[in-house]
């Protein structure tokens, strides 16, 4: 979440004052515990000022620092990675999203930023293998959308339909999503049939969806409730 210079201005009163007082209240005989700590909240918030303001080597140079005064910190080797990609230095970027997804695994934001630096290092094999290995992680049936997803991505068609099926069986019918991956893949690869055939299932979850029925339209069929099919599940 990007924060406004005023609202970080008051972050860093309120982290003064926690700080301050967390030692007061145990007895702190010592200033360079507190003084690090509000050292590092300092770094952290000047990194996010620079990545708000879209300084991005700027913002790298101070995560770094950050990482390397505290390594086990999650957000801040997310942080770290997000900019590494966006500097295109993928190899470090996807070793400091490793580190920020191991240390908090079933993060969702983590593994798709951690994938998307895979995609762009053109590392496929290590990125369906991570796919796989996390298709239960997330809402049910997601995880089978995201490794569909980055499989088209990548050009594994196959895969990706399979993944698609799988997340449509997982569902059972319980969401129009999957349906409409499925339609949406069908046309990504001119099968006109299988994208009739989705939208139609599609339709069974809202009869009355306006965007479902104006792709049937433009698919030469004529709108309405009777389009609806119901989904084998």
């Amino acid at each position: 979440m990007k924060l406004g210079f005023s609202k970080l201005g008051l972050l860093t009163t309120v982290l003064l004052v926690g700080v301050l007082g967390s030692c007061f209240l145990s007895g702190c005989s010592t200033t360079r515990k507190v003084k690090n700590t509000l050292s590092l909240n300092n770094l952290h918030i000047q990194a996010a000022i620079a990545e708000d303001e879209g300084d991005d080597q700027l913002a790298y140079e101070l995560w770094s620092e950050y990482v390397e005064r505290r390594p086990q910190s999650a957000l801040a080797e997310y942080r770290l990675g997000k900019v590494e990609t966006r500097l295109g230095q993928y190899e470090q970027a996807i070793g400091h999203l490793r580190v920020a997804y191991d240390l908090q695994p079933g993060n969702i934001e983590y593994l798709e930023a951690l994938a998307d630096a895979l995609v762009l290092s053109n590392r496929i094999d290590t990125l369906m293998s991570l796919l796989r290995q996390t298709v239960n992680e997330g809402e049910t049936g997601s995880g089978y959308l995201r490794l569909s997803k980055y499989a088209q991505q990548v050009g594994q068609m196959d895969e990706a339909r399979e993944a698609l099926l799988l997340a449509i069986a997982q569902s059972k019918g319980t969401s129009a999503e999957p349906y409409l991956n499925m339609a949406d893949f069908a046309r990504s690869i001119q099968d006109t049939k299988t994208e009739i055939e989705y939208l139609r299932y599609a339709l069974w979850f809202d009869r009355s969806d306006p965007t479902v029925l104006a792709r049937l339209n433009d698919l030469g069929l004529i709108p309405g409730p009777s389009l609806a099919l119901r989904p084998a599940f």
